[in-house]
């Protein structure tokens, strides 16, 4: 299974939308490193990655929920628009 790369996918939706890093940080309200950091990161905070999907009007705990590979049989998993729930089957 390939990994997903949250970071990868937020950087090229700023890109598609013309946002620079000193707006997405504004915006975010957190220093401009932060979200540099943000970007080369694989993995993300639930609730931060909701003000980010806020921000850039994307949905990207949907985005998250569709590369869940239907094979996987041992747990469920859960997408809303607040959380994402695993639990074990």
């Amino acid at each position: 299974m390939n990994k997903l790369n949250i970071g990868s996918l937020i950087k090229a939706e700023m890109q598609r939308q013309g946002m620079s890093v000193a707006e997405m940080a504004k915006k975010l309200n957190v220093q401009r490193q932060t979200v540099y950091d943000m970007l080369k990161r694989t993995n993300i905070d639930v609730e931060r990655l909701k003000d980010i999907s806020d921000v850039l009007h994307k949905d990207f705990l949907s985005v998250i929920g569709s590369h869940v590979p239907s094979e996987v049989d041992w747990c469920d998993i859960i997408v809303t628009d607040k959380k994402i729930v695993i639990t074990r089957k």
